[in-house]
């Protein structure tokens, strides 16, 4: 099971890289994976490398490429986007042949190529600081990661971490524009910043560290997305000294990778996000029910702590009483405060997470009915849709829990209705009286006058008289009898009487 979920995911990011390069060419499938495949050849990289560096060097969102279609061989488009260079996974004096096939180039033992296979099983942008670290633990003596987004207003958010504590994380969530920062002047440059020279780093930088000494080494580097960046890597280290020529290089190599997931499956900047929920408001406008479209917010640990609502239908009703548009904007604990930590929340948090949609059993809700509390009940359903949730809930009217408590009471009594008309002979029975009588549910209900013929042959006659009492006088009755089911004999007991219609 492992094996196909790895398979799946892999292949998830061959077949995204494969329809970018068509979708900027116009070129074949066949054609975006050979071009794919001779560019890991030419780098010396495996594919799913070659792949995560495809998608972080695709042009900035909003830019087209004016695909040739009408071209006559089918690898002519592909050069309407050039193959990204980047350090290589296998060093030149140990590559295979020439034809040698790229899987086999590196099967994963590299740096490169571990990180590689891993990102394909990364979720959030904490999943992927841990990530990080422990690929570059070894390789580089990273002793901490961080994630830095730099946000519309200036300054940053930290994202994702790895190697600190919550408390430090805390202090950092939100780093103002000040000068000294080091990780915004790599974003404003789009160039490193290696802070190798701890004496010299602490006059000139506002180190982060409680205290600064405990990493007295560090880097970042910014994480291209087309013509900008708005997303830094720092790697903290506890020794001191500059970093070879070779971490550098494999760094460098490693935010190309990352480039890769953070523009395909990573946090969106504000104004993606923004511009997603506006498109996504017209469309919940139109739907039927009660539904909204939830956008997670992460304290500094990385862990959900609430949701904004980025879109509503007219009938999303809140707490008290907010409809449609005017939820917009607002946190969920604050419109349905009584959800939290229960089991629709865990279970919202699984489906964000794994991607497997939740239903949650029925559970009672206080609302607002006319200006009046009022308790009522709901199902609600949670599905991923990429980073955000859409979440739909519907009412149980009163007739709703009468028939739900009533198909309660028949399957832990182990009991059964019937309804006989006795002009027509027509009957219905529930789906329980089908179990009780060891009946197949397509057969139907037997007739009334035919139900004696269930019955084992020394209780059929007793049971026959009280039927033909019932029908010509009326009179209720209440009577134990045997059936056979399968193998054993089930002892019954009916009561019935009439009532008019």
């Amino acid at each position: 099971m492992d094996r196909l979920r790895d398979q799946t995911a892999t292949s998830a990011v061959m077949e995204r890289a494969k329809g970018a390069i068509m979708a900027l060419t116009g070129c074949t499938p066949d054609a975006a994976g050979e071009e794919l495949l001779q560019r890991a050849k030419t780098g010396s990289r495996t594919l799913l490398e070659e792949c995560w560096i495809t998608l972080g060097s695709l042009p900035p969102l909003g830019t087209t490429t004016e695909p040739r279609v009408g071209d006559d061989a089918p690898g002519a488009n592909l050069s309407a986007i050039p193959a990204p260079t980047g350090p290589r996974s296998v060093r030149p004096d140990t590559a295979g042949p020439a034809d040698q096939d790229t899987c086999d180039l590196d099967d994963g033992s590299t740096a490169l190529g571990r990180l590689g296979k891993a990102l394909v099983h990364v979720v959030t942008p904490r999943d992927l600081a841990g990530c990080l670290l422990e690929e570059l633990r070894t390789d580089v003596d990273a002793d901490a990661l961080l994630l830095f987004r730099s946000l519309q207003a200036g300054g940053l958010e930290l994202i994702g971490h790895a190697g600190i504590d919550a408390t430090l994380a805390a202090q950092w969530a939100r780093v103002p524009p000040l000068s000294g920062i080091a990780a915004l002047e790599a974003l404003r440059a789009r160039e490193p910043r290696w802070l190798e020279d701890f004496t010299t780093d602490r006059d000139r930088h506002l180190l982060i560290g409680n205290p600064p000494e405990r990493w007295l080494s560090r880097a970042w580097l910014p994480v291209p997305t087309g013509d900008d960046a708005e997303v830094c890597i720092g790697i903290l280290r506890a020794r001191s000294g500059p970093f070879s020529s070779q971490d550098r290089q494999l760094l460098q190599a490693v935010v190309r990778l990352c480039a890769g997931w953070l523009r395909s499956f990573g946090a969106r900047s504000e104004h993606s996000t923004a511009a997603a929920a506006a498109a996504a408001q017209p469309v919940f406008d139109s739907l039927p029910g009660s539904a909204v479209l939830l956008t997670p917010l992460r304290g500094p640990s990385g862990e959900v702590e609430d949701y904004r609502i980025d879109a509503a239908t007219e009938q999303a009703v809140d707490v008290v009483g907010r409809t449609g548009r005017q939820l917009l904007g607002r946190r969920i604990l604050e419109c349905f405060p009584s959800l939290a930590d229960g089991p629709v929340w865990h279970g919202c948090l699984r489906a964000l997470t794994t991607g497997e949609p939740f239903e949650s059993e029925p559970f009672a809700y206080q609302e607002v009915v006319d200006g009046a509390a009022a308790l009522a009940t709901y199902t609600l359903h949670a599905a991923r849709l990429g980073g955000a949730l859409v979440v739909t809930w519907v009412r149980h009217d009163s007739s709703d829990r009468q028939e739900q408590r009533l198909a309660d009471v028949q399957r832990l009594g182990n009991l059964g209705w019937a309804n006989w008309n006795l002009v027509t002979g027509e009957g219905s029975w529930s789906s329980q009286t089908f179990l009780v009588m060891h009946r197949d549910p397509v057969l139907g209900p037997v007739r009334l006058a035919g139900l004696p013929g269930l019955a084992l042959p020394e209780d059929a006659p007793v049971l026959a008289q009280a039927v033909r009492e019932l029908v010509r006088s009326g009179r209720q009755f209440d009577v134990p009898f045997r059936i056979r089911a399968g193998d054993e004999v089930r002892h019954l007991r009916m009561v019935a009487e009439v009532v008019t219609d």
